[in-house]
């Protein structure tokens, strides 16, 4: 099952949050269910292995400014969604960050490595709840534990999906500060780029095919 989520991470605008869901691509669910049916971690060079993410063939690219790898998947969250994540076995969470094609706006995105699909499922479930009551959310690569406080984010919007036993996410955040509202056109190209096609399809669903 994929879960896919799209909330926008401000004091304002919690409430309106929401998920969908949608058909995988092919790939072998099996290979990925499970950090003991997949065992290796990943690596930054597999999953972010250029300075540039190019989605279309001569179309301008993601520029990819710092990638990082821990350990502390806390880096990467903050209140109960890091207790969340936790309790799923996560184990480690690869990001970077990049400025988008379009309108220069500001995007972290990451997998986290959760340990089974079971818990990878309910973490994209329960995410939206957390995020909307501000509980808890994402962090921006750069932060690094700096946002205590989920209501000391950016104005920035989230999106998420579980794929195998990975939980995959972007937030993003427009140049000026200004918040990123949930009908923003260039926030939805985004979120569809990073987690559809290229977290998901490109570097998950490659890697089960080669398990």
């Amino acid at each position: 099952m994929v879960l896919v989520g799209f909330f926008v991470v401000a004091e304002e605008r919690r409430g309106h949050g929401g998920g969908t869901s949608a058909a995988p691509p092919a790939l072998s669910p099996s290979a990925i269910s499970s950090r003991k049916a997949d065992p290796e971690p990943l690596t930054r060079k597999e999953v972010f292995p250029s300075n540039e993410i190019r989605m279309v063939t001569g179309a301008a690219p993601y520029e990819v400014s710092v990638t990082h790898v821990d350990s502390d998947c806390s880096r990467a969250t903050t209140g109960e969604l890091d207790t969340l994540l936790l309790d799923h076995g996560c184990s480690q969470i690869v990001r970077a960050k990049m400025v988008a094609p379009y309108g220069d706006y500001q995007v972290t995105a990451g997998i986290f490595n959760l340990a089974d699909d079971t818990g990878a499922d309910e973490a994209a479930s329960l995410a939206g709840q957390i995020l909307e009551t501000g509980r808890g959310g994402f962090t921006p690569i750069g932060s690094l534990g700096d946002f205590g406080d989920p209501s000391d984010l950016p104005l920035a919007q989230a999106g998420w999906q579980a794929r195998g036993h990975f939980l995959l996410y972007c937030l993003i955040s427009r140049p000026d500060g200004q918040l990123v509202t949930d009908d923003d056109p260039y926030a939805r190209r985004i979120t569809a780029d990073m987690i559809d096609q290229y977290l998901a399809d490109d570097i998950v669903a490659a890697r089960s095919t080669k398990l």
